[in-house]
Order: structure tokens, then sequence, then C-alpha cells
């Protein structure tokens, strides 16, 4: 069985102090994988703490005005941080989004939520040319070679999905039907290979990576968030070891210190080395970077 980690939105706004509080007494082990806001708008630091307590009430007016783009290489200080832990593979990276908010001219109908604000590839426009330029300048940016994709607000239309594969990079997630992807050979086998798995076990997600022609997939992923509790996590952790599958634990650094919403007395960074000690008693599990696990 394959663990890693996967957290999302590093950007110009996340400091080098926030990312060793959350995972000094880890990436020891292992190399968490920090998926990267490349030119983040608004000021992150204030809205993401805003949503999480307002969430529907917030002021999207403001927050949309509010769209100044804030580069992660005017971060120098997060930028050397990156680099030497990259280079000691301490942390790995992925790309995750350029402005973290939905161009689009209109949103999609049935989704003007919160969320779809933030999800830039769930869009109508053809993003493929942008994708590879913002790898391509943190590639340049941390000495690094960016493989894999984690889609804001765990959203991609079909057209943002195929987008990211013309950049050709792997996915992790993305709400994406098997049945409307790549129908070529590789493709019809990964699609028999759903359909069989959950005819036989309905309650059970697919468990393990999927290759295609030209990249990797892994459907689900198991968020760690204030809400989350830790026998659900379990629960997850053991349906999918059930299976030797590959489990990716996704979550957010900047909820670490977060109290959990259903007991104030322990933080989000409490339950998740909670949850490392529990798997760790487990000797067959093999802890990686999430680009490791999608390594094709």
């Amino acid at each position: 069985m394959r663990f890693a980690i996967r957290d999302d939105d590093t950007n110009f706004f996340t400091t080098p102090a926030e990312l060793e509080n959350c995972y000094a007494d880890i990436w020891g082990e292992f190399p968490p994988t920090l998926c990267l806001i490349s030119k983040v708008k608004g000021d992150w630091a204030k809205w993401v703490h805003q949503i999480y307590k307002d969430k529907q009430d917030t002021d999207w007016q403001a927050w949309t005005d509010d769209n100044t783009a804030h580069p992660i290489e005017d971060n120098a200080e997060l930028i050397g941080f990156l680099r030497a832990k990259i280079a000691a593979n301490k942390l790995d990276v992925g790309y995750h989004a350029k402005y973290h908010r939905n161009e689009d001219s209109k949103l999609p109908a049935a989704m003007t939520n919160n969320y779809v604000r933030g999800a830039e590839y769930f869009t109508t426009r053809d993003v493929t040319e942008e994708i590879k330029t913002e790898v391509s300048h943190l590639n340049k940016l941390l000495n690094c070679n960016i493989s894999v994709f984690t889609p804001p607000q765990n959203l991609l239309s079909l057209n943002g999905y195929n987008c990211v594969l013309k950049a050709g990079l792997n996915i992790c997630g993305g709400g994406i039907s098997f049945y409307k992807k790549e129908k070529n050979l590789q493709g019809l086998v990964n699609i028999a290979k759903q359909l069989a798995f959950k005819t036989i076990n309905k309650q059970s997600d697919y468990p393990k990576v999927l290759k295609f022609a030209n990249h990797t997939e892994i459907a689900y992923h198991y968020p760690l968030q204030p809400s989350t509790r830790l026998n659900t996590l379990i629960d997850d952790f053991e349906m999918v070891r059930k299976y030797d599958g590959d489990f990716v634990l996704s979550t957010h650094y900047v909820e670490f210190g977060y109290p959990m919403v259903y007991d104030e007395k322990i933080t989000m960074k409490e339950v998740l080395m909670q949850f490392l000690d529990y798997i760790s008693k487990y000797s067959n599990v093999q802890k990686m970077s999430l680009s490791q696990m999608l390594k094709p």
C-alpha cells in the first residue's frame, strides 16, 4: 500500500514558518507535496480565513474587487526555503492554480457558490498554454520538475481536464466521471477496471492510480479539514488498505492551527499526527510524495 499527502494553496502569502510548523516533524520520513498557486489574486491571507468564517455570507463583491495578482517569486524568503527543501527531498511540489479564481465571463449556471468562484479550471476557456507557461516558470524558479496537478476546489470541467492533459500533467482528483475520459485502448481498459470494481464493491472507491496512454491519475483523495473526524480517516484508510491501494490525504496548511469543529480542544494538526501514528503501525505502508505515487 502507498500513502501520500497533498497540500494545496502554497502561494505568495505563505511563510516558511507556517510550513515548518506543519511538516517539520513529517518531512524527515517522506516529503509532503505542496501544490502551488503561482500568482494568487487578492489578499489570500485575509480572504482564506474570512471565507472559512463567513462562507456564503462573505462579501463577494469585495473579494472580486480585490484582484491584484501576487507572484509567488515576490516572496524571496519562501522561494529560498522551497528550493532548499525540494533539493533535500523534504518537500515535493505540484501545480494547483495560477490565480485560484474562475476567470470565465460567466460562472457555470448550476454552481454559483464560493467553491466555483475559486475553481479556476472549471472553465470553458482553452488554458493549455497558460498552464504550460506557469509550470515552466515554477520549474525554473524552484529548480524542480513539476508533474502533478491538483484542481482548485477539486473541480474540473471536462474542457479544463483536457487542457491539463494537453499541458502534460498527471492529475489527482477533479470530479470527472471515468466514463468521460480517454477512449483509446488504455482508457477503455481503465473504464473496465473501474466498472468491474464498483460492480463488486459498491461501497468502496476505486483505490489505485490509473495509468493512461500519456499520463496517470488518482480519482479519489481523502480530505483532512477542521470538520474531519479521526474515525472517518481511519475508515477510509482501512478501505484502501483492504485492496492494497493508494491513499492520498488532501489538506491545506493554512488550516493546521484551526480547532476541530466538533472539539475545539484539539487542532487539525493534532488529528493529522494521530492519523499518522495510526497508519505507522503497518510496516507495509510506503510513504511517498504525490509526484512519486503518480509517476508513470
